[in-house]
């Protein structure tokens, strides 16, 4: 367990957006794939020529047309989406202060709010002030016709905050769904399986949830931002599996990097025993527990 003053500490909002990069076209990539277009249809060509006028030479060259017009096509899509999800990122630039980020709402709440990349970025914006709305937002979203891109970052998002408000059985729908090998940025595979882990934790499969868990590494300086959810996850596997030393480490890890985190451990419903062991991990911290799921410091 890293020692107490020594673990980075997540990025706040502000500087969360600040380092955010705006989407741009992969003019490499796109000039390797024309090259071998160029290459397929040199070819196809050749082929046609060596048929000697048959007609089936004309054959390759069709299935290089019909190559040729799906990628245009697809490549329309991708520059699509890349517009607009720079569009996002610009008005989600100015969201680096209380003003900003009600200016922000309010941008995108005037553009195209059926949009699922903008719903994404709206209910961010509104979660910490409102989950309910934001679950709303979320909620509102028909994942089946969003682009497969954000699909998955709609369902971890939701799926947290119907875990933060113990509604289990629906975020293990959603937990069902993710899957993590579509996600490529670390990070956000990362929150994936913090929020899979814990759903399934929650919902009577445990040893799932700790296998999954195995694979990240919470003290990882790379998951920093969701280092939270992961120790979240952990508490609730390990206190599944009955291991409660381990669920202990995990509160005082947690307690560090954000003592709010432990509120619903220290509710009046919960075991005595595990309402222990989160004040002992709130105290280790210099953190009094109050009655009422809520914490202060002294």
């Amino acid at each position: 367990m890293a020692k107490k003053g020594k673990i980075p500490k997540p990025k706040t909002a502000a500087e969360g957006v600040a380092e955010m990069e705006r989407p741009a076209v992969k003019w490499r990539t796109i000039g390797l794939i024309a090259g071998g277009f160029v290459v397929l249809w040199i070819t196809a060509f050749m082929i046609q020529g060596y048929s000697q006028g048959s007609p089936y030479g004309w054959i390759p060259v069709g299935v290089v047309g019909a190559l040729t017009i799906a990628a245009i096509g697809f490549g329309i899509y991708i520059w699509r989406l890349t517009q607009r999800s720079r569009g996002i990122v610009d008005i989600l630039a100015q969201a680096t202060d209380e003003a900003g980020r009600k200016r922000a709402i309010e941008q995108l709440e005037a553009a195209d709010s059926s949009d699922a990349m903008n719903a994404l970025a709206r209910a961010q914006l509104v979660s910490r002030d409102s989950p309910a709305q934001a679950m709303k937002i979320l909620e509102d979203i028909d994942i089946a016709k969003a682009p497969a891109v954000v699909q998955d970052d709609v369902r971890a998002n939701l799926g947290f905050l119907y875990l933060m408000n113990n509604k289990t059985k629906e975020a293990r729908k959603l937990a069902d769904e993710l899957r993590l090998d579509r996600q490529p940025n670390a990070k956000a595979k990362a929150m994936y399986a913090a929020v899979s882990a814990e759903a399934f934790s929650r919902t009577g499969t445990p040893e799932e949830a700790k296998k999954l868990l195995e694979t990240y590494d919470a003290n990882d300086p790379e998951f920093v931002d969701v280092k939270g959810m992961l120790l979240r996850a952990q508490v609730y596997t390990y206190l599944a599996l009955k291991k409660r030393g381990r669920a202990g480490e995990a509160m005082k890890e947690l307690a560090q990097v954000d003592a709010n985190m432990l509120a619903p451990w220290i509710a009046k419903k919960v075991r005595p025993e595990i309402r222990q062991m989160a004040e002992q991990a709130l105290r280790s911290i210099g953190v009094a527990p109050k009655a009422q799921m809520k914490v202060m410091r002294k």
